[in-house]
């Protein structure tokens, strides 16, 4: 009789009946309170309604309850997936394949799920390995790796009589990236300089090496011309439900009566749907003339958080003396003018599918600056 409405639930399922089917299912757990294909069958339901938040629910109180249950494993890393937690649903995910070697579907779930958790993480060499072993066990040819383009166009306000304008164009495929981008900066609407900038990347597993470049030119003979040169190595750290991605960074840039040396330290570490990244830069400032060297550092902290509909949310703050300093993201501090403390918060969100939007906007010595850009991916 029970293993009859088993059956039927799985038909409605598959017939696409999923509140009838999630009836049978409750039904068959308060008459069969032991009964893990019940319960599994009701988890199934739930996710294939959107109920997400009943589905971790019942997935943390079964698997406190029967613990190491491989089949509850890929259940609860499908609504995890679909609200962004990454490394919440890839840790999961994870633990599921190899507990299941006898059960190619729920081997093939796994590997999908990994699949696509670790291209969301941008983890290009992890993605591929588990596409080739979803692939091999679904019989289905993986997709091939194919050029991705991105354009960004960003207008800045540092301050009143301030602004800029940059275009920025991205090109990857599989493991590598290439970045190209160009910023005209004007003070009371009149050119005084530009950058122009250029980044290569490319994922060895487990490291990812960066290299860039930015050539600076502008009316202050003092300033320009310049160059700056910088490279970025760093890891993906799968630390249970933790992802860590420690980075260091040198770079050099050279200005008319003076050259720059800085290191940087930039860990960051993913949780749940949050994510902490610090930077902490030290350079070293060799001055043209005698016995004017000096040194300063400064730092920064972002906090970033996943809401519904795919919006992230970030607050920011940074401290010290970053004047003539390179940030990772090529972003250079060309100013006599030393900076204060500074507090910003910031809103990604994303439209029509390969449209984003991106507004920052931060309070320093009193007065407001502003950052925003459109993004199209292709």
């Amino acid at each position: 009789m029970q293993q009859d409405m088993l059956l039927l639930a799985y038909d409605n399922m598959m017939a696409g009946n999923y509140l009838t089917a999630e009836e049978q299912y409750q039904n068959l757990t308060l008459a069969e309170p032991n009964n893990l294909s019940a319960w599994e069958g009701l988890l199934w339901a739930y996710n294939a309604q959107g109920k997400l938040s009943a589905s971790l629910a019942l997935s943390s109180k079964l698997l406190k309850q029967y613990p190491g249950t491989p089949q509850f494993y890929n259940y609860r890393a499908y609504p995890l997936l679909k609200r962004k937690r990454l490394s919440e649903a890839r840790y999961y995910y994870a633990k599921a394949y190899p507990l299941q070697p006898g059960n190619p579907l729920a081997n093939s779930i796994s590997q999908e799920g990994l699949m696509i958790s670790y291209r969301a993480l941008g983890d290009y060499p992890r993605y591929e390995r588990h596409l080739h072993a979803w692939s091999a066990l679904t019989g289905i040819p993986g997709a091939k790796g194919k050029v991705g383009f991105r354009t960004s166009v960003a207008y800045a306000a540092p301050d009143k009589a301030k602004s800029a304008i940059s275009l920025r164009q991205g090109i990857g495929y599989k493991t590598w990236q290439v970045n190209l981008g160009y910023e005209d900066f004007r003070i009371a609407n009149k050119h005084f300089r530009y950058i122009a900038s250029g980044n290569i990347g490319k994922q060895f597993m487990p490291l990812e090496l960066n290299i860039g470049a930015s050539i600076l030119d502008g009316k202050d003979a003092r300033i320009y011309p310049a160059q700056a040169y910088r490279s970025t190595l760093s890891s993906t750290i799968y630390a249970g439900k933790l992802i860590l991605k420690p980075a260091l960074m040198a770079s050099y840039s050279h200005y008319p009566r003076f050259d720059v040396q800085q290191a940087s330290f930039l860990p960051s570490v993913l949780w749940r749907d949050l994510s902490l990244s610090y930077a902490l830069h030290y350079a070293f400032m060799d001055n043209e003339a005698a016995d004017t060297d000096s040194t300063r550092s400064a730092q920064q902290i972002s906090l970033s958080k996943a809401l519904p509909w795919d919006i992230t949310l970030g607050l920011h703050y940074g401290s010290g003396d970053n004047r003539w300093m390179v940030y990772a993201n090529g972003t250079i501090m060309d100013t006599f003018n030393e900076a204060s403390d500074f507090f910003g918060v910031s809103v990604l969100v994303p439209f029509l599918k390969r449209w984003s939007a991106y507004v920052y906007a931060s309070s320093q010595d009193s007065h407001a600056a502003w950052y925003t850009s459109l993004t199209l991916r292709y």
